[in-house]
């Protein structure tokens, strides 16, 4: 199956000794034979169908070559001609060649005939109960049968969206790929400009036709290409695509394809950066992303939440996935200027079928890509889900009519957010050697986009009798704007960060963060029908927490929260007072358990999302080493304590900072001791640094 997804992926021109057509008629069959299974080793599927069947016409009851035929036609997404083959090797022999039943049925599935492909699915699974192969193909069958059942529902519930398929300056009749906005009017992609199947020598040393990077501008309502991208990014002889930019359209990353010395087709992600206006010459990425023993492909890119550092998703077939092609990703270490060991973006987005084509949406945190693990209308169709690294909501189908029977991959969303593009084989393309043959660019544009516009208030609440009429409803809300907000008790709180969630279940992925302005107006982008979770927590405050929905907005609209309040805490460490262990020791006594209850175990089971951290100091009495180690266990006795009360672990965190943080003098000025001031050096506090929403895998160690 991997195999088959590079092909379909890079449907290069064939390479071969000469047209087959010149020379079978020097050979006699079986030497027909043999040059198409040489075709088929080294890639040329075209050839190598040719080859078979002019084999197949000396010997039409051949079963064998029949299901090889089948499976050539298959690779090459001729789903009527594959089907019959498979139809007449299952008729002639069910028993030795009941797989074919299955795969007529997958190619009933792609045309679109999904009952009767079902059909052939449920045979299929009757036929096989109690083989080896019903546990080989358990998991397809069902998943095969899920997607039959989904696109008869989505066919029902058309998206609102007009689907246009671009140029033909654009779209030729070998495969187009990657398409990547650059701006509202100009997109790049890459395309083998050519309109025929090319036979090439392999003993001459010429130069063939290979896909390249180019640039196509919008005049009106149409696009038309412009010609090769300019830069250093196309070779004559190898295969470019797959253009990703980041955020700041200064680093620029592609692919670069070629057969290794198994004539397997291996590729490579590389970066060029834009320095004083011009695109460096560039350079492919270590051994940490270019693996030389799997393909590297398909990058895109992503903002890492918490470091604000670049993301490299890409596609890779190497160890450690779920199965087939999988997503990866990888976080650049700027100050390093490396990226780190690639991860599996997990079994929420990869299956033991193939994810490919990722595309990642940083406004609204939406990994797009293409998979045939995924219950699918076609091959490959189009999910979304939101996320980042591993952390990503259920994926969801994109829908009818941007996903089809066919393969639809490589979806990108334009830079006005009122459509995008996407790449298809379905019918309606610029065929090469059959209409379901090759990969054309079409865009989309949604009829009636929906703009939802979440905007708030949020205000800082220094009164903490007033805090409590609100939280109580006693107070309107609309109360605190007729307040004059220079007041001690009511401010506009600026620079507030807040953060966006969307709910799936029980779940919470986090999509985006957006800071309050000096008037603490703050505003995020929602997409309809969605439940989302607004979380205002930092530094220095509680939670607050505000559930919006949009499942059933039907038209642009805003939505205003004009009246978010934050009950201020103090910024300062809060000291709590007689905290008192035997000299020299750490447990706690039965008094400062008491003193304990009602202070910091009250303030965490009221507000059961604050992580708090204990912090104990000493005098300067004794070494700073003995301190430092005597402060750290008295710290830790606190939390013990707290964890006792049934406080979770991962809210707390204990910190013994010995005698180097005094509030006061341990000696007088004339250096006699200061009894009062190493009273007041020997405290105990506790500050809250964050919430569980923030900081999930902050834990105590004991």
């Amino acid at each position: 199956m991997r195999s088959y997804v590079i092909l379909l992926l890079l449907m290069l021109a064939a390479k071969t000794f000469a047209q087959p057509s010149e020379t079978m008629k020097y050979l006699n069959p079986w030497q027909v034979k043999s040059f198409a299974k040489n075709s088929e080793k080294i890639g040329d599927i075209y050839s190598s169908i040719e080859y078979y069947e002019a084999f197949l016409q000396k010997n039409p009851n051949n079963l064998s070559i029949k299901f090889k035929l089948a499976q050539l036609y298959h690779q090459t997404r001729n789903y009527p001609v594959a089907q019959q083959y498979y139809h007449e090797v299952f008729e002639a022999d069910k028993e030795s060649y009941v797989e074919a039943l299955f795969y007529r049925g997958l190619m009933k599935k792609m045309q679109g005939n999904y009952k009767n492909a079902i059909e052939d699915f449920n045979l299929f699974a009757k036929m096989i109960k109690g083989s080896k192969l019903q546990e080989e193909f358990k998991k397809r069958i069902k998943n095969e049968i899920d997607g039959c059942n989904l696109a008869l529902k989505l066919i029902e519930k058309p998206l609102d969206v007009f689907i246009l398929h671009l140029d033909t300056s654009i779209n030729k009749a070998h495969a187009e790929a990657s398409p990547m906005p650059v701006s509202g009017n100009t997109i790049w992609y890459s395309s083998l400009k050519a309109d025929k199947v090319f036979y090439i020598d392999v003993n001459n040393d010429s130069i063939y036709p290979n896909r390249q990077l180019y640039v196509a501008q919008k005049k009106g309502e149409k696009w038309y290409s412009e010609g090769l991208l300019e830069g250093p990014f196309n070779q004559p002889n190898v295969n470019v695509i797959n253009p990703a930019l980041n955020p700041a359209g200064n680093r620029l990353y592609f692919t670069r394809c070629q057969r290794n010395w198994k004539n397997n087709m291996v590729c490579a992600i590389y970066l060029s950066e834009k320095i004083e206006g011009q695109w460096s010459e560039p350079v492919k990425l270590g051994r940490n992303i270019n693996d030389p023993r799997y393909t590297s492909t398909q990058p895109t890119v992503g903002i890492d939440s918490k470091t604000q550092n670049e993301v490299l998703y890409f596609v890779s077939d190497r160890e450690g996935g779920k199965g087939g092609l999988d997503i990866w990703y990888s976080i650049y270490n700027a100050k390093k200027n490396e990226f780190k060991p690639p991860k599996n973006a997990g079994s929420k987005i990869n299956t033991s079928g193939n994810e490919v084509t990722p595309f990642y949406d940083i406004e609204t945190h939406t990994l797009y890509f293409s998979s045939d693990g995924w219950p699918s209308m076609g091959g490959l169709d189009i999910f979304k889900a939101q996320g980042e690294l591993t952390q990503f909501s259920t994926p969801e189908n994109i829908g009818f009519p941007i996903n089809s029977s066919a393969d639809d991959l490589y979806c990108v969303v334009s830079k006005t957010r009122e459509g995008g593009f996407f790449v298809s084989n379905r019918k309606g393309i610029v065929p090469l050697l059959h209409e379901t043959c090759c990969d054309d660019i079409f865009e989309y544009r949604w009829a009636n986009y929906i703009h939802i516009v979440l905007t708030g208030k949020i205000y800082a609440i220094k009164d903490s009798t007033l805090y409590e009429q609100l939280e109580q409803q006693i107070v309107d809300k609309n109360f605190i704007e007729e307040l004059d907000e220079e007041t001690d008790k009511v401010n506009p709180l600026p620079n507030k960060k807040i953060d966006l969630y969307v709910v799936q279940g029980n779940e919470r992925i986090y999509i985006q963060s957006v800071y309050s302005n000096n008037k603490g107006e703050f505003a995020f982008n929602l997409e309809p029908k969605k439940d989302y979770k607004v979380v205002i927590d930092n530094y220095g405050f509680f939670n607050k927490e505000l559930s919006v929905s949009t499942q059933h907005i039907t038209q642009s609209d805003t939505l205003r929260a004009d009246a978010i309040y934050i009950n201020v805490l103090p910024l300062e460490p809060i000291v709590i007072k007689n905290i008192y262990y035997e000299y020299g020791k750490w447990n706690l006594t039965d008094s400062s358990k008491a003193i304990l209850d009602q202070t910091i175990y009250k303030l965490m089971v009221e507000n059961p999302r604050i992580i708090v951290e204990i912090a104990s100091h000493t005098d300067s009495v004794s070494s700073e080493e003995y301190n430092l180690k005597l402060s750290q266990k008295r710290a830790e006795s606190v939390v013990k304590y707290l964890i006792s009360k049934g406080i979770e672990k991962d809210r707390l965190v204990a910190r013994g900072y010995g005698e180097s943080k005094p509030i006061a003098p341990n000696t007088n000025p004339d250096g006699t001791d200061n009894p009062e001031g190493r009273q007041k050096n020997r405290r105990t506090e506790f500050r809250i640094i964050g919430s569980l929403d923030q900081y999930p895998k902050i834990i105590y160690e004991e």
